[in-house]
């Protein structure tokens, strides 16, 4: 299959995934809605990140902090005093992430792909990493965001969460997305999508068997950081 027929076929399983899935998930999504809402705040937190082509565009959350909080800083590790109470267990159960099926359906986003990130993110990329984020919509999930799903844990273990992050966790990140840019397949995608709903029930870090060799090291790189 050539690659406009790979773009087709994965565009069509994202509207169809996330449509069947905004079906599935209709009524936690309202009681979800409802319960922020009755928390004091906004039910949806928009913010801009980068997505296919490098164009900004406006991701969609549940909200799970008050409204600024995201001022104080871009990371929020375990230990974080911003969010509320009801945004602490959305996070830690990946539920805030739910609204960016709307974004899948509206094309800014895909079920399976890089995890959409920040400019001065993209930015600190060398240009290969920029070109491979750039070339696909960012996913709700994907090969970074299986190995890196308790990034909040991890950040709060260090003092220098932004220097950890930066010089630690965004290029290994960049490793993992740059491969699935290279390898991925409609194939790829449906283990992906398997192995988050897998990581969410048990709370275990799951990735494909082949992008392991591609993670090897970096539990030795984030000691080398903290000694």
């Amino acid at each position: 299959m050539d690659r406009l027929g790979r773009r087709f076929g994965k565009r069509a399983f994202d509207v169809a995934g996330a449509a069947a899935a905004l079906a599935v998930t209709a009524p936690v999504f309202a009681v979800l809605a409802l319960a922020v809402k009755l928390s004091g705040q906004d039910v949806f937190f928009r913010q801009q990140r980068i997505g296919i082509g490098l164009r900004p565009f406006e991701v969609i959350k549940f909200t799970t902090m008050p409204k600024g909080s995201e001022k104080l800083g871009r990371l929020a590790a375990s230990d974080d005093c911003r969010p509320t109470r009801l945004g602490r267990w959305l996070r830690r159960t990946k539920l805030n992430e739910l609204p960016q099926l709307i974004n899948v359906l509206r094309g800014d986003m895909s079920l399976v792909g890089p995890r959409p990130l920040f400019a001065e993110q993209v930015a600190c990329y060398e240009p290969q990493v920029q070109q491979a984020i750039g070339a696909l919509r960012p996913g709700i999930t994907g090969l970074g965001s299986l190995f890196f799903c308790a990034e909040d844990e991890l950040l709060a273990t260090v003092r220098d969460k932004e220097r950890l992050y930066d010089e630690v966790v965004l290029p290994q990140k960049g490793r993992l997305e740059l491969y699935y840019r290279r390898h991925g397949s409609l194939w790829l995608d449906l283990q992906i999508l398997l192995l988050t709903l897998g990581n969410v029930l048990t709370g275990r870090r799951l990735l494909p068997r082949r992008v392991l060799p591609l993670v090897q090291g970096f539990e030795e790189r984030v000691e080398a950081f903290r000694r």
